[in-house]
């Protein structure tokens, strides 16, 4: 499988968000772009953040 697990950068460090996120999609709201994370079960989880990085080799997603 192909999946990442999701973190945010806060102060410093990264905490994770998400995982085995199988799915990214970003979308345009009325108060800005969010990002919607969906692991191979389905289940979502929103969050507005930009990305910072993806590492293929680590299986990781990081958003600022």
């Amino acid at each position: 499988m192909c999946e990442a697990n999701a973190y945010i950068e806060r102060e410093g460090r990264e905490v994770l968000v998400m995982e085995g996120v199988f799915v990214l999609k970003t979308e345009a709201g009325p108060q800005g772009n969010r990002v919607v994370l969906e692991n191979i079960f389905g289940e979502q989880h929103v969050i507005d953040a930009e990305l910072s990085r993806i590492s293929l080799m680590e299986h990781k997603i990081v958003f600022k």
